[in-house]
């Protein structure tokens, strides 16, 4: 209380469990509380904004890592998402009439376009935070995320290529490699590379095809892979609080259900093609909400 007016300027990165559009949210529920006006200075989607994909957010596990009933890679801005936020109902969390007497400007950008992911736009990155020191961390946080919260996959964290290299510590470079390779994952392949000083070497996940790439379809194969390496199945071992925090996460209750009774035999397409149908409904309803062509 006793501000004008309150201004939000933040990079996120087009991911639903990156919380700076939960920041957001809860910012947007203090200001409005108070009568106070929020401007948003928009900045771009670093993934574009017409990828839209993965798992939407079930009620029950909203959390900060998972503030807004939206696919994991949502293909909004942060001005447009707050937008949605402002325009519909329930998605906020303060009395409805609050809602529709809230003052909402987001000051757009000039010249970007759906179309454009970060490097079409000659910026300089300025790391948001320490793990997402650049450009392909922010693609390999949408790839890897949620596929290394159980078990025993390692995805750079720490190293020079947070979310990007992949290693298991119950299988060897050769078996994990094999494995990523047959299945065949649209869009990506897997290069042997070397890191923390040639200490460790990994398989570095290589975005080839990016119209094909579907960014959350890896994590959901690294879940079957590790509960086929890790005995027994990790996700049906898992302490409650680690389950519950993958579940804050991953947003699915029927998704948890089906890897921790089934493991490595879980029906991952169903899943995708259902989430990938809800995420183009998602999409077809967003663009009421778009600032961008």
């Amino acid at each position: 209380s006793g501000l004008d007016v309150l201004v939000i300027d933040l990079q996120d990165i087009g991911t639903r469990s990156y919380t700076f559009i939960s920041c957001m949210k809860l910012a947007l529920e203090a200001a409005f509380e108070n009568r106070v006006e929020v401007i948003i200075l928009d900045r771009p989607n670093p993934l574009g904004g017409i990828k839209v994909d993965g798992p939407p957010m079930d009620t029950h596990w909203k959390s900060y890592v998972g503030a807004f009933n939206i696919p994991y890679v949502h293909g909004l801005t942060i001005g447009e998402l707050a937008r949605m936020a402002v325009s519909k109902p329930g998605v906020l969390d303060i009395p409805d009439s609050t809602r529709r007497a809230s003052k909402l400007t987001v000051v757009t950008m000039d010249g970007w376009r759906r179309y454009m992911s970060w490097p079409s736009l000659g910026l300089k990155w300025i790391a948001p935070s320490p793990n997402i020191p650049d450009f392909p961390a922010a693609v390999g946080y949408a790839m890897t995320g949620l596929g290394a919260q159980i078990g025993n996959f390692k995805h750079g964290i720490g190293s020079e290529y947070p979310f990007r290299i992949l290693t298991h510590t119950n299988a060897s470079l050769d078996q994990l490699e094999a494995e990523l390779k047959r299945r065949s994952i649209p869009g990506l392949s897997f290069e042997r590379k070397s890191f923390q000083n040639g200490a460790n070497t990994g398989l570095y996940v290589k975005v080839e095809d990016w119209r094909a790439w579907n960014p959350t379809e890896l994590s959901f194969h690294m879940m079957q892979i590790t509960a086929q390496f890790d005995f027994p199945n990790p996700f049906a071992s898992t302490t409650s609080n680690r389950g519950d925090l993958f579940n804050k996460h991953v947003g699915s209750s029927s998704w948890w259900r089906e890897i921790t009774q089934k493991g490595a035999n879980a029906n991952r397409t169903g899943f995708v093609v259902a989430w990938q149908r809800q995420a183009r409904q998602f999409q077809i309803q967003s663009r009421n909400y778009w600032l961008y062509e």
